[in-house]
């Protein structure tokens, strides 16, 4: 395709997509200006109209809703994302392929370096993604752009509502992103280079700083070779165009979607999210009104007005500290007061219902430490039931943002070299992303806990040996390896299961090896004890010893007679006299 044709087509499909979202940008800076003013920026470029350096809370006469959406982002930042904890891992589907020590030393290793980037400044994942929690919290929608880095490997950057515009395919999975943008026309030049305009060029050496609108535009490729090679035939397309001009700058493509969209909650037929800002934005409503009400009604009665007689008085009246009004001698006008009688008592009992009520909007409730428990069991039932709550609104988040973003970031470090040598036996294809987040562990806490009570049920049947065979209907192996998989025990902890049984089996040749060793002991003792002993007083050892004789001679009995040229001749010899027995 021609690339003025390119560049009108792309132009054609955003002016749809902008169409799409107007109903939306109402909403969504009315939550703005309401709850956090500087994510406003919903106006768009080239107005002449900007928020940069505006404080934006004209509105805002109570900042509890503001207090909240920062607690919940937080909250979420701490149950999805904890920098202090693992909170994902990578296993392999098959069991048996996984249970290779190399791949598990794979994995482990892959996961810390993960981690480690997750975790570093330079790419900056934990500041932008505090910045998309407070978006989907607020708007219902965030954005996140995830780009390979020639630096810092990978790099991160959370995208204003404001820029974005979206479109899904017929799964519901956002495949298409526009984003409009300014940058300066010296970052322009810094970034493409030749590759502007004459128009941009000229600026750039004229007026530097002035804005460039540039539209960028990722959406999956319809006529691409799959076996092909070249950005050509990658499954998104890239293209970044001037949107004055109708000039492109680059057109390349990813070998995955580069932005993650969360939602919070969306509603069939929709494109964008719901969160819960737009549920508490009526509460928002009625409480900054009463909050401004009530301070007018304050300061009425702080600085009520006056009463003033029309001729009694001499000069304009000053109410103010130290101000003097002058009236006529021998006039009995005075000024008073006009009788304000409002009650703030009952004012701010609505206010404190209006800031409840937001407050469980945002899983305040949820999310706020309640008071010491009782036991360790306690404890864990009450973090497990605040933990299934959540599930189900955080499964979203975990979907379309945590899921994408993982495979993203690893597929980028994989093709850039900065994992370890990847197993023959092991293809992406097998892996898979499981997550460790704190909401994952409660709820696996109700499984392990099911565990824990079957034992409990059947041990008194058990008993010490077990004497009716019932663990023989449990696979003991099994059961100790999910176990450590719904407590997240690192891999490289356990044994594979061909490591496993060898040390079993040298336990057991060790094992034999000593009851041998204790055997032959026991008998070199006993022996030694009868040649120490006297054998013709009649005593435990001498019916021990005569026992042993007896048991041999019935076993001689027992056996056929030898035949043949060793065979002794003639009839057994006397036994010993008393004389004849040698003495130790």
């Amino acid at each position: 395709m021609d690339r003025t044709e390119l560049a009108r087509s792309l132009l054609k499909r955003f002016a749809g997509l902008e169409e799409a979202r107007r109903p939306w940008v109402g909403s969504w800076q009315e939550l703005t200006e309401y709850m956090l003013p500087r994510k406003n920026s919903f106006v768009s470029p080239g107005t002449g109209f900007s928020t940069r350096g505006r404080a934006g809370d004209e509105r805002i006469f109570d900042s509890t809703p503001l207090h909240s959406l920062e607690l919940l982002a937080s909250s979420l930042g701490g149950l999805l994302t904890n920098p202090s904890l693992p909170w994902f891992d990578i296993s392999v589907k098959d069991r048996e392929l996984g249970d290779a020590d190399e791949v598990r030393e794979f994995l482990q290793a892959a996961r810390e370096r993960m981690v480690a980037l997750f975790n570093s400044e330079d790419t900056g994942f934990q500041a932008h993604v505090h910045e998309l929690y407070l978006d989907v919290a607020l708007l219902g929608t965030a954005v996140m752009y995830v780009e390979a880095d020639p630096t810092t490997v990978v790099r991160f950057s959370a995208r204003p509502l404001g820029e974005v515009f979206v479109a899904e395919n017929a799964r519901g999975q956002v495949d298409t992103v526009y984003r409009r943008y300014e940058v300066s026309a010296r970052q322009a030049i810094q970034e493409w280079g030749a590759a502007c305009s004459d128009e941009v060029r000229a600026k750039g050496e004229d007026r530097p700083d002035e804005p460039v609108e540039v539209l960028h535009a990722v959406f999956p490729r319809s006529d691409r070779d799959p076996a092909g090679f070249g950005a050509a035939n990658f499954p998104f397309a890239s293209v970044y165009m001037e949107v004055k001009t109708e000039h492109v700058l680059e057109e390349s493509g990813y070998l995955e979607m580069p932005y993650m969209v969360p939602r919070w909650a969306k509603a069939a037929g929709e494109t964008y999210g719901r969160g819960p800002g737009q549920t508490a934005l009526s509460d928002t409503r009625v409480l900054n009104a009463m909050a401004r009400t009530a301070l007018m009604a304050a300061e009425k009665m702080s600085d009520p007005p006056l009463m003033v007689p029309d001729d009694g008085f001499l000069g304009p009246v000053r109410s103010g500290p130290g101000g003097l009004s002058y009236y006529r001698a021998g006039s009995t006008d005075r000024i008073e007061p006009l009788p304000v009688n409002v009650d703030l008592r009952a004012a701010e009992e609505m206010m404190t219902g209006r800031r409840d009520s937001i407050r469980r909007i945002f899983l305040g409730d949820q999310l706020a430490p309640e008071g010491p428990a009782v036991t360790a069991t306690e404890a864990v039932i009450r973090q497990a039931e605040k933990m299934r709550v959540l599930g189900p609104v955080l499964g979203r988040l975990q979907t379309e943002f945590l899921g994408p973003l993982i495979r993203r970031v690893f597929r980028i470090m994989l093709r850039s070299g900065e994992l370890p040598p990847f197993p023959q036996e092991l293809s992406p294809r097998d892996l898979e992303v499981r997550y460790t987040s704190p909401v994952s562990r409660a709820q696996k806490q109700y499984e392990a806990q099911g565990l824990a009570q079957v034992m409990e049920y059947l041990s008194p049947l058990v008993g010490s040996g077990d004497p009716f065979g019932i663990m023989d209907n449990f696979d003991t192996d099994r059961v100790a390896r999910h176990v450590a998989e719904l407590f997240n025990t690192p891999s490289d902890y356990l044994k594979s299961e061909d490591g496993v049984a060898e040390a079993r089996t040298r336990k057991q040749q060790a094992s034999g090896q000593s009851q041998t060793v204790s055997t032959l002991a026991n008998a070199a003792a006993i022996a030694k004890t009868l040649s120490e002993a006297y054998t013709d007083r009649p005593s435990a050892l001498t019916e021990l010893w005569g026992l042993l004789t007896g048991a041999e001679t019935a076993l001689a009995g027992m056996a056929p007679a030898p035949v043949g040229p060793e065979s002794p001749a003639g009839p057994p010899e006397p036994p010993l006299t008393e004389e004849e027995v040698p003495h130790a």
